[in-house]
């Protein structure tokens, strides 16, 4: 098949100046070549399309010599930046890999997903509220202590240790902060205090669960918060020595918990209609009650073992190996949409 490839190139080292974070949620060169590398490998050919001002135009010119698009693109820009590839995908007919614009446009947007998710009964999630200016009312019903965070960003963007708050003028600090330095609205939810597990589900008839990781917390310096905080994914781990001591997978989690959790994510995937693969994100509290966080729909698939990439690390658990994923993506695109 001729694939055209569809992907954002991240150009800058992590901060934690928020402002710096501009691009962290788009791909590694290392990644990007790959994909490209592996589907080549699987035989087909790939016509490569950064996700930048001028990819429409570049899909339009190749829409008659393009297959199916395999989209990794974050976007540019705007809370529904995901749905740009697909968008422009839609509109000139060409298929493509992962969910629809809509889908990415909800997930994008955590308050919003929660509400759905809550609406149909589907999981269990924290109470919160969405601010857009510091004049905000606290909503009665939730109590200290709240972590703050951008509602519509990725990859830990803008999430600090600090952003756990205890009282009022903490909690005003950090949503002034966040307002100013990231300009975006900000989500005020209730901190769950408790273990952490990332879900990958891969494939669509139906949606294969693979092991569960727990997210591990120790290694954090003294005094730090237990949360996949910014400065936990893009400064701590990387200066572990064995990786391992981020995550253990499959989680250490007895029979009913490990049934749980794979099947409220079944239903998270096929409630929001999800497609071809994505990752989920929970907490347990101290009642043993599962809380759904997040989910993303473009998970990140770097094939270097070397870092920390959940969604390669559950599929390897299984004797996955990295062609195995990116071949199951696709087949997954192609067979849902009627593609030899």
């Amino acid at each position: 098949m001729n694939i055209a490839f569809a992907y954002n190139v991240k150009v800058n080292d992590p901060s934690a100046d928020l402002t710096k974070q501009t691009d962290i949620e788009f791909d590694l060169p290392l990644v990007i070549d790959a994909i490209e590398k592996t589907l080549q490998e699987l035989g087909h050919s790939v016509i490569k399309i950064e996700a930048n001002l001028d990819a429409y135009e570049k899909l339009k010119e190749n829409k008659d010599k393009i297959d199916i698009v395999f989209n990794i693109a974050e976007g540019l820009g705007g809370d529904a930046r995901e749905s740009q590839i697909p968008l422009f995908c839609e509109m000139l007919g060409i298929p493509y890999t992962h969910s629809s614009p809509t889908v990415h446009a909800i997930g994008l947007n955590k308050e919003f997903t929660k509400l759905i998710l809550k609406s149909g009964g589907i999981a269990r999630v924290p109470g919160s509220q969405t601010v857009s200016g510091n004049d905000f009312v606290l909503k009665q019903e939730l109590k200290f202590p709240l972590i703050v965070k951008p509602n519509k960003e990725g990859s830990s963007k803008g999430v600090l240790d600090k952003n756990i708050v205890s009282n009022e003028k903490g909690l005003r600090d950090r949503v002034g902060s966040l307002l100013k330095e990231m300009g975006t609205e900000v989500l005020v939810e209730e901190y769950i205090d408790g273990r952490e597990f990332t879900v990958a589900i891969l494939g669509n008839n139906p949606p294969k669960v693979l092991p569960i990781i727990e997210q591990k917390f120790d290694f954090l310096p003294a005094g730090m918060n237990k949360i996949a905080s910014y400065e936990l994914k893009w400064l701590y781990e990387d200066t572990l020595k064995d990786l391992k001591d981020a995550y253990r997978c499959p989680a250490e989690i007895d029979e009913d918990l490990k049934r749980e959790i794979e099947d409220t994510s079944v239903r998270v995937f096929k409630f929001l209609d999800v497609k071809d693969c994505a990752r989920i994100d929970y907490r347990l509290n101290a009642n043993n009650e599962l809380y759904f966080l997040e989910i993303n729909t473009l998970p990140g698939i770097n094939p270097d073992e070397t870092v920390i990439s959940y969604f390669p690390i559950a599929s390897r658990a299984i004797g996955m190996k990295y062609r195995d994923l990116i071949e199951s993506i696709l087949k997954g695109a192609c067979e849902r949409q009627g593609i030899a």
